[in-house]
């Protein structure tokens, strides 16, 4: 994926660390804990083009380095399969099943298959409001944006008929997935698979379920915002901490609220740092698959979920429904929270507020 790392990205690993640390600052190693633990900390610069963070309580820092070594291996594998820009010599990935749309089934990996199932289930329960076919449009975003931010004097939206004319090639009924023979097939040539929602979560949730066969049970994985807390601290048998970004940057209180949670993931989605401006507008990354213009329901939406598969996949859903619909959505789905904003109200969940850290 392309090479950017953003804003948002470096503000959640910050505001993880020091919300886990429960200090105003850190020191990046290891750290001595009661109990028989260490606590070490470890980032990660380019997979899934973002900043990954690893915070555990290990017994030494051999058995640190292993987890280390788990992590930075399968970001590098599943950023490879999920990767929709380049291709990899001897490997099918998202790139390979877009190249070969209208011409041939793909032999694909089982992860990406379970992936595109999962959207297939996300787009179904959210009537479409997130759908991994919707690459034709995004691209035309993508563009207009990138070029808007490279010249922002000649910055433009796209064009109605254009947008109008790539939404025709959308149908994810035409992503076509036979679990038996192992291979992936898009029916229509103009079609094109964009998992930008979604696929970091899956990824953050297969590593986390590595990492727990592989022996270790005290740590916290924070993928480009997703975040997947597992077990409770080592040395104090605490909860970890983790902070939610105020979508309004320009505000003086950066964190809206501090979560205490063990065994569950915490995914952030807004409209607040990738966007560029035409006519002193802003248009955000968010694009609805009704309008096809940039959401304008909400700021930004969190959702807690004992599974980051199942949060990744659909905060952007949520950012793209009216509260009512999000909310009788999240009551379907098991051990779930949420917390939407906008234009600083909050609205959120029943349970919400029982994950809130103490003062």
């Amino acid at each position: 994926m392309k090479k950017s790392i953003y804003i948002r990205d470096i503000f959640i690993l910050i505001t993880l660390l020091l919300a886990l640390s429960g200090a105003s600052c850190f020191n990046t190693g290891k750290e001595p804990a009661p109990g028989g633990s260490l606590r070490f900390e470890q980032n990660f610069i380019g997979p899934f083009d973002t900043v990954t963070t690893l915070l555990a309580y290990c017994e030494d820092e051999a058995s640190f380095r292993q987890l280390e070594d788990l992590v930075s291996e399968d970001l590098d594998h599943y950023h490879t399969l999920f990767d929709f820009y380049n291709n990899y010599a001897g490997v099918n990935n998202i790139k390979t099943i877009n190249d070969e749309a209208g011409k041939t089934e793909v032999d694909a990996d089982q992860v990406i298959i379970d992936f595109l199932e999962q959207c297939k289930w996300a787009a179904d329960i959210t009537d479409g409001r997130v759908n991994v076919a919707f690459g034709s449009v995004l691209s035309i975003w993508h563009r207009q944006r990138t070029e808007g931010l490279e010249n922002p004097s000649e910055a433009k939206l796209p064009k109605r008929a254009e947008l109008e004319q790539a939404n025709l090639h959308t149908n994810i009924e035409k992503l076509q997935i036979d679990r038996e023979a192992g291979t992936v097939y898009l029916q229509d040539p103009h079609m094109s698979l964009d998992v930008g929602s979604g696929a970091k979560g899956f990824a953050c949730e297969l590593i986390t379920e590595h990492a727990i066969a592989a022996g270790f049970d005290s740590f916290v994985l924070s993928l480009g915002g997703n975040v997947r807390c597992v077990g409770v601290k080592a040395d104090s048998g605490e909860k970890w901490n983790i902070g939610i970004k105020n979508p309004d940057v320009e505000a003086e209180n950066k964190v809206l609220d501090v979560l205490s949670v063990s065994d569950m993931a915490i995914v952030t989605s807004g409209i607040y740092e990738r966007y560029y401006t035409v006519g002193e507008i802003r248009y955000h990354h968010i694009i609805h698959p009704n309008t096809l213009m940039p959401s304008e329901f909400f700021d930004s939406v969190t959702l807690i979920a004992p599974d980051a598969r199942v949060a990744d996949a659909l905060t952007t859903a949520l950012l793209n429904m009216p509260l009512e619909e999000g909310q009788e959505l999240v009551a379907e789905l098991e051990d779930c929270e949420a917390l939407w904003i906008k234009d600083g109200r909050r609205y959120k969940t029943a349970g919400y507020d029982t994950l809130l850290a103490a003062d």
